[in-house]
């Protein structure tokens, strides 16, 4: 078993996920930020960035782009592709660091944070939750916007856990990956198990395993983490549509909210 975003998996990552749209989601995330925010839309901070792509995208649409994350692995693999060339490059300054997003204080204030692929819902315990809250809180400037993707409880619950399995073609081979689920409602959490390995022909030549155990949220428990962390819920809205109200088929939902302006 590796640690979570270990360097096995963090290194498989962006193959796994090549399918994702990163391109959409950072659509919404700039509807969300003109919607609900005041002022400048420029220097954005992303926490949890992973290897990079959302924030590297976003800096090629001119956002001035801040991203941490714990992972050395994955961290390795957003630094690569600045130098790479593998997404585009652009003269808005983009800078990976690397720290705990429950402790982070970087001592400045940013237009926007933002947390993408339910990073917070890898905050499992209410003061874990509520300590990532007080460092999104600690970085926004007067009416700035923090948006967040995460698994919606009710969808979650109605829809359950199922058994998965992914197969990737790629220069040395290919990948395969099972996941399976197992909920636990009385701490609101799934705990995913992932097994991943690389096969060459007929061997496989290397193979992971790791857990991860994710929150799954309830609009009045956000209502009262983003309250006491001075921010105001301002939406939570269906991936697909932020014009509608989310249901039991929205797993995944956008929530926004927003610092109060100066006074």
């Amino acid at each position: 078993m590796t640690g979570l975003f270990g360097q096995p998996y963090a290194h498989q990552y962006d193959a796994l996920y090549g399918e994702k749209n990163y391109a959409a989601e950072c659509d919404a995330v700039e509807e969300l930020l003109r919607r609900y925010g005041s002022g400048p839309r420029h220097a954005l901070l992303d926490l949890g960035c992973g290897t990079g792509t959302h924030a590297l995208l976003l800096a090629d649409r001119g956002y001035a782009i801040t991203g941490v994350d714990r992972s050395p692995g994955m961290l390795e693999c957003a630094r690569a592709k600045v130098t790479s060339g593998r997404l585009p490059r652009t003269s808005t300054p983009a800078e990976f660091l690397q720290g705990d997003i429950r402790t982070l204080r970087l001592g400045r204030r940013f237009d926007a944070v933002v947390m993408l692929f339910a990073v917070l819902g890898y905050q499992t315990s209410d003061a874990d939750v509520a300590a990532a809250m007080r460092t999104v809180a600690s970085h926004l400037r007067p009416g700035g916007v923090f948006v967040c993707d995460i698994w919606f409880g009710p969808a979650v619950l109605a829809i359950g856990t199922s058994d998965r399995q992914k197969i990737v073609d790629d220069a040395d081979g290919q990948l395969h990956r099972t996941s399976s689920g197992r909920l636990d409602p009385a701490t609101n959490t799934c705990r995913v198990r992932f097994r991943t390995w690389r096969t060459v022909g007929d061997r496989i030549v290397d193979e992971s395993v790791e857990e991860h155990t994710m929150r799954y949220f309830f609009e009045a428990e956000l209502r009262g983490f983003f309250s006491d962390a001075g921010l105001e819920l301002c939406a939570v809205r269906p991936f697909e549509d932020l014009d509608a109200l989310p249901g039991q088929d929205s797993w995944n939902v956008w929530v926004c909210g927003r610092a109060p302006d100066a006074t």
